[in-house]
């Protein structure tokens, strides 16, 4: 039983729901100037996935939604948040602890060995 490279190397995240995981995802696109695809290798995601992007619009959305600002109105700052990452970052600050109070703790399925998959696999 081989193993789908696309998926095998995704991280097993168990939740989807909204996580301390985008907090730190959205925090990393603003601070540490790493390419989309840099931090999907850093968090364990295919070069091609969306989850980073994804991920980090969650998090733009409730800080808009915190501002009480529309998203038509800023959808270039959503689009570009490394070119507005100040104005981001300030508002990340302002409502972190709002944010945190939403935010789950992130939970990944348990790693199986191989030899765990080729006993199952046979039985």
């Amino acid at each position: 039983m081989e193993r789908n490279r696309k998926t095998g190397t995704r991280p097993n995240l168990k939740t989807k729901q909204f996580s301390t995981l985008h907090i730190e995802i959205f925090e990393q696109i603003l601070v540490s100037g790493k390419t989309n695809w840099e931090l999907n290798k850093q968090f364990g995601y295919t070069k091609r996935s969306h989850c980073i992007v994804d991920h980090s619009r969650k998090v733009m959305y409730k800080l808009l939604a915190f501002e009480r600002l529309t998203r038509e109105e800023n959808m270039e700052k959503v689009i570009y948040p490394r070119i507005y990452k100040f104005w981001w970052k300030r508002l990340l600050d302002n409502h972190r602890q709002a944010l945190l109070t939403k935010a789950i703790i992130p939970a990944y399925y348990e790693e199986i060995s191989r030899s765990t998959k080729r006993s199952l696999a046979v039985h």
